[in-house]
């Protein structure tokens, strides 16, 4: 929706709803399976004839469910010339990446919503879950944000007063970005003075549905009937949202890493087009490289249910030196819009020198003592170690070579590369006091001699 457009509807709402009696309110119906008994289509062109202006159509709940009727009832309410709106209805869980879960998913299936007619979409937010105030406040601003960010426009929120403030804890920063479709039942839906309470961080309602159990020419069950806050001029304004669907979204599955290697894998998707997008990988920040999300996934393709196709996926190997990096991956948007990131990981990068840990370091009983182990990533075979002690009361250092090659299963089981790779150092102290040892691997394949260890004791 254009900002221009929301800010004359908020600067309009109190102003219309207090001067229109609701009786001279456009209305409006709202559906979902229960509206089809026995299977039993709705005649829309008879809703619009009876005097309804719009329908807003139950498209999804959850991640697992969506209205096996929306896209009938999307498509016949818009060829009856009735703007239309898509909500989903909310199941609330932590963490909160459920949020995202089920705005994607519902994007999956209600599509931009960008239409000329089309007035967006909407949260249904009914149920809490076993979430707080304070996080089912957070997991609703996630998926408000999420859906936002996809269809490139602000969706609207359903819910009551008092849920609004017993389950969500009357958050006041919601309603100065979310316009508010309010739920609240008179006992007289014929009544032209009742106001509904409002919950705080909204002014006033966008729309209200007053009663539940309407009954509407061409809908065969009683159906939800609902107001709208002000003249069909605003309603139009709410409708449409550009050429553009919003930003693309995904997921960066997983990064591997080996020597001098990072390798991304994961999948990215734009509402704008079903073609493949680019992808963007930086690494600590820099420019990292670039690769094109076309491999097929057939998860992703199901879980969105083929509104996009299979040939989304994406895998990439770049190089990288050896040591600790932060590797984030982007979506890049086909409209040149926004580009979100799709995720970031901390890695350790190997590299071909030998490694290891000088565990023990000890000077005790006129002995020193030294534990440890050493391998090199090239090879699976004990490698060569060199301890260098130092003594301070001399001032001279000692050079003991050594195999790493006593059995450490522990090692084995964390590497992978065989369990004979320890070491034990005994000797007769040099001189007294304090003693510095350090130890050095003796790489056997590509790389370098690597300290694999050094201590003072």
């Amino acid at each position: 929706m254009r900002r221009s457009a929301s800010v004359l509807i908020a600067a309009l709402l109190l102003l219309v709803v207090a001067a229109t009696p609701a009786g001279a309110l456009l209305t409006g119906v709202d559906v979902a399976s229960y509206q089809h008994p026995g299977g039993a289509p709705i005649d829309w062109v008879k809703v619009r004839a009876a005097g309804h202006s719009y329908a807003l159509v139950k498209a999804t709940e959850g991640t697992t469910y969506t209205n096996p009727y929306f896209v009938d009832d999307w498509t016949g309410a818009g060829a009856a010339g009735l703007y239309r709106g898509a909500y989903h209805y909310a199941r609330p869980a932590l963490p909160y990446s459920t949020a995202l879960d089920q705005a994607r998913y519902f994007v999956s299936k209600a599509g931009s919503m960008t239409g000329r007619l089309d007035i967006g979409a909407v949260l249904d937010l009914e149920e809490k879950g076993r979430l707080t105030r304070t996080q089912l406040a957070t997991w609703t601003r996630t998926w408000l944000a999420e859906v936002t960010r996809l269809t490139g426009r602000p969706p609207m929120i359903y819910t009551g007063y008092y849920f609004w403030k017993d389950a969500v804890g009357n958050p006041t920063d919601i309603g100065s970005t979310y316009r508010l479709w309010l739920a609240s039942y008179p006992d007289d839906p014929n009544s032209t003075t009742f106001r509904p309470l409002v919950p705080a961080g909204w002014s006033n309602w966008t729309f209200w549905q007053y009663r539940s159990d309407g009954t509407v020419p061409g809908i065969g069950w009683r159906v939800d009937m609902n107001r709208f806050c002000c003249d069909l001029a605003a309603l139009a304004a709410l409708a449409g949202g550009g050429s553009g669907a919003g930003a693309p979204f995904g997921s960066l599955d997983a990064v591997s890493t080996s020597s001098g290697t990072v390798t991304l894998s994961g999948w990215a998707v734009d509402p704008d087009t079903v073609d493949p997008i680019d992808v963007h990988v930086y690494i600590d920040g820099r420019w990292g490289g670039a690769t094109r999300a076309d491999v097929e996934r057939p998860d992703v393709d199901a879980a969105l249910s083929g509104f996009f196709g299979p040939d989304h996926g994406f895998r990439v190997s770049l190089p990288v030196s050896a040591g600790l990096h932060e590797v984030c991956a982007y979506a890049i948007d086909s409209t040149a819009g926004t580009n979100p990131q799709l995720g970031c990981r901390t890695v350790v990068v190997p590299s071909e020198d030998p490694f290891g840990n000088l565990e023990v370091a000890l000077s005790v009983y006129g002995f020193n003592y030294l534990k440890g182990w050493a391998l090199d990533p090239s090879a699976d075979t004990p490698i060569s170690v060199t301890a260098y002690l130092y003594s301070f009361s001399l001032g001279t250092w000692a050079t003991v070579p050594m195999t790493a090659d006593l059995d450490r299963p522990d090692v084995g089981a964390a590497y992978g590369h065989g369990s004979a790779h320890g070491y034990v150092h005994q000797a007769p102290r040099r001189g007294v006091g304090a003693q510095f040892a350090c130890v050095v691997g003796t790489n056997i394949g590509d790389g370098s001699n690597a300290f694999v260890g050094c201590a003072l004791f």
